[in-house]
């Protein structure tokens, strides 16, 4: 009976081995290298056997995710389905520039100067917060993050793009923009009219109420600073919409924080209150701590708006854009159509709206 039961102990014991050998790639394992398609199309199988189900296809020079070798197969990451592609038709390398689109956090990691644990430590990221991949150098991932490029350890990244560069890749798909930039340009023109319109009436309000208040000299004087306070503020938050529209139609660039680059959405938000000597976090998240709490009936041209689940949810505001007026803003957008104007009113958005943040 003994015999019986350690036979069996034994049996449970290795096929739980085997169980966890069978386990697809998760993303705690580091991986091989970048595969490049070499043939016209190549399928990508649930099993590393010709007679297996196709999950997917690549077509030649897009690139895979080599995780690791099985036999005469590879297990791959191909356009973020997993699967098996034949060790005949990718060329392996170790090292590469490709552009794997946006990548998660899976911890708080290190980024560092090289690849490898040896070498200094640029910056470090929090578990949910996002880069951009644009290389793979011997295990690890070489990547953008807050304006910084440095290599992550490629077991410790999440992928949330298809290849940038692969056949059909619709390119950036985290951030969402239905507003052309021409008709953007044509939204912007109205609004600073709207907003020209607002601050007159405003002006003409405050003076007659300064006027009518000269019978107490002490009510007066509160009147009149309250006034000068609100309208500094005003011109202060016109002003910076104003300057953020220099930049309409310039390039989205993950991490990318002035006008030589490019912008991403906090990018934009932060080089712009930068320029007006207003210092406030990098990250959309950061910006959210930052100025005072405005809810979407009381925003006013200059504040910051703020967006939640854009790419994804693991952190409050991932999202970033500046007031205009009129129930518009400006921002980064994405890859597509870089820094244009959009409505509060679109659904995706309106969903999304967290609050606003004023600034000065």
């Amino acid at each position: 009976m003994k015999r019986i039961c350690k036979g069996m102990l034994c049996l449970i014991l290795a096929l739980s081995i085997l169980a966890g050998m069978a386990i697809p790639a998760m993303a705690t394992e580091l991986k091989t290298g970048i595969g490049i398609v070499t043939t016209s199309c190549l399928r990508l199988r649930a099993k590393p056997n010709t007679d297996s189900e196709v999950i997917g296809k690549a077509y030649y020079g897009d690139a895979v995710v080599i995780i690791r070798e099985v036999d005469d197969w590879y297990l791959v990451n191909c356009n973020l389905e997993i699967g098996y592609m034949h060790k005949d038709y990718l060329d392996l390398r170790e090292r590469k520039n490709v552009r794997l689109g946006y990548a998660s956090f899976d911890a708080v990691t290190n980024i560092r100067k090289g690849p490898g644990t040896d070498t200094a430590i640029v910056d470090q990221a929090p578990k949910g917060d996002v880069c951009f991949i644009i290389g793979f150098n011997c295990e690890w991932y070489k990547v953008t993050y807050e304006g910084q490029t440095g290599y992550v350890r490629s077991d410790l990244l999440t992928l949330l793009e298809k290849p940038y560069d692969n056949y059909g890749s619709p390119g950036n798909t985290y951030h969402e923009a239905s507003t052309s930039a021409k008709s953007s340009t044509t939204a912007a023109s109205s609004s600073t009219s709207a907003s020209s319109s607002t601050s007159t009436s405003s002006s003409s309000s405050a003076s007659s109420s300064a006027s009518s208040s000269s019978s107490a000299s002490s009510s007066s004087s509160s009147a009149n600073s309250s006034s000068s306070s609100s309208a500094a503020a005003s011109t202060l938050g016109e002003q910076m919409v104003a300057y953020a529209k220099n930049f309409l139609g310039y390039r989205y660039v993950w991490g990318g924080k002035d006008p030589s680059t490019g912008f991403d959405c906090s990018g934009l938000t932060w080089y712009v209150a930068k320029h007006f000597g207003i210092r406030i976090g990098r990250s959309a998240n950061d910006q959210l701590s930052y100025g005072t709490y405005v809810s979407r009936a009381d925003l006013k041209p200059g504040d910051i708006v703020l967006f939640e689940r854009t790419y994804t949810s693991s952190v409050r505001a991932t999202h970033a854009g500046m007031y205009i007026g009129n129930g518009q803003f400006i921002h980064a957008a994405n890859s597509r159509v870089g820094v244009v104007i959009s409505s509060l009113s679109e659904t995706y958005y309106s969903s999304r709206f967290i609050c606003g943040r004023r600034l000065g």
